[in-house]
This record gives structure tokens, sequence and C-alpha cells, in this order.
């Protein structure tokens, strides 16, 4: 499990630290830059879950223009602007950009972490996680985004051994812990996308790469800790016809 990684643009420190300071409690890294070009050399040299823009740096909307700079780019995170311009003149400017909100300082604390989290949501277009409650998630192919207290942690999907289906919930069972979240099997292998995942049974979900026996015999797949799962017949077979080491 991981920390979200946030780019601050704000180019004065009592403000910045504020703000790093408020983020680095709920669980954010958070790269704070003082000007665009400091903060595109870090989006090009690293990546970013959320990117956070003040709008007037140093006197002159370079937030704005990096704004319409990152969508040019493709920039794959979404961002947000922070600001103290309540010009209704600005506000128009900086809506071109499309960011995913606009909020004024002085920051309210919870309307800046649900602000963040909104911003995700709508960036990963997962309508069925909205508000990201302790029993849901976002998913997608790299990461999973789950909520911890107040904070959103982040966790390779790499990690996850297995999926379970519990009643009207899926459990991740991961390398460092276990989830409970409110989304289908069939959701969570859709968005997963990744061909590492192979369905064993219609309960079960499986990294393949976590698997360290295979007992055709008695329909069991072992796997890394020691978990034990089922195999049925269909996605047996369905297996074995996929991977043709095994014929």
């Amino acid at each position: 499990m991981t920390n979200l990684r946030l780019l601050l643009l704000e180019d004065l420190d009592e403000e910045a630290t504020e703000i790093i300071d408020f983020l680095e409690d709920n669980n954010y890294e958070v790269i704070h830059v003082k000007n665009a070009t400091e903060a595109e050399k870090e989006i090009k040299n690293r990546f970013f879950d959320v990117i956070l823009l003040d709008i007037m740096i140093d006197g002159k909307p370079e937030g704005i223009s990096l704004g319409h700079r990152l969508n040019k780019q493709g920039i794959e995170a979404p961002f947000l602007f922070l600001t103290s311009m309540q010009s209704k003149v600005i506000f128009d400017e900086a809506k071109l950009t499309k960011p995913y909100t606009y909020l004024l300082k002085p920051f309210n604390k919870l309307e800046l972490l649900y602000s963040l989290e909104l911003a995700l949501e709508k960036f990963h277009e997962q309508s069925s996680s909205i508000s990201l409650s302790e029993k849901n998630a976002i998913v997608s192919p790299s990461f999973l985004f789950v909520k911890k207290k107040r904070s959103i942690m982040k966790v390779d999907t790499q990690s996850i051994i297995y999926v379970e289906v519990k009643e009207k919930y899926c459990k991740l069972v991961c390398d460092e812990d276990d989830y409970l979240i409110k989304l289908s099997l069939n959701k969570i292998k859709e968005l997963l996308g990744d061909t590492n995942f192979t369905q064993t049974h219609r309960n079960y979900l499986v990294n393949k790469a976590k698997i360290k026996e295979i007992y055709f015999e008695d329909n069991l797949l072992v796997l890394q800790n020691n978990h034990k799962i089922l195999f049925s017949e269909r996605f047996k077979n369905q297996f074995i016809k996929n991977n043709t080491i095994f014929r």
C-alpha cells in the first residue's frame, strides 16, 4: 500500500506549508513546485495521481496556462484549481481548461479531501464507487484505490492474490491486507483488464502470478501464503485450453 502522489503548484511558502502539512497528515505524498516550469519538469519525470494548481503565480495566471498545456499533452492525471481568485472572468478562463473542480482559499479541509476523492473517481469513470465508502474502491489495471479513514490509499493490483465473492461484496486478498468492496466479480475482472487474472470458479478470480501449485484431479489451486482456492470443472477446462503448457 502506498500514498497517493500529488503535485502542488503554489508560489507562497506559507500557504504551501499549510496545504502540504494537511495533505501529508492524510497520507498524500506531496511534491511542491513554485512555478509552471518546475511543474512540467516534475510531470515529465514522474507519475502523479492528482495535480493541485494555484492560478496566480508571481502575479501571472500560470496555473491556467499550465492547465491548457496538460490537456494538450494528454497528461493522465486529474487536476484541480485551489486559488484565492474570486473573479468571474478568471473563473471562466479557468473553466476552459476543464478542471475537475475550482476551490477557493482559505480552503475547507474536508472540502479539499472530498474534491480530490471525487476527482479520482471521475477520472477513472467509476460511478459505482461514488464517495469511496469503506466498502467501495476504484479499480484500474495498475492500481486499486481504497478508503482508509478519511484518506485514499493506493494498492498495486499485482499484489492481489485472489478475489472472492462475499454475498453483495467482493473480498480482495492482497499481499499486505484484505479489502471488502462493493463491486461485482465481473466488474472487477473487467476493470482489471489484465490477462494475469483468471477466473477459476464463479466465486473466485485468481492472479496467475500467485499460483504455487495446481491439483487438477482435486480441482484445487494453492496460491501464495498457502491460500487454497476451488477450481470448478468449467473454468478448469477453460484454463487448460488457454494455457497450452497444461494440455
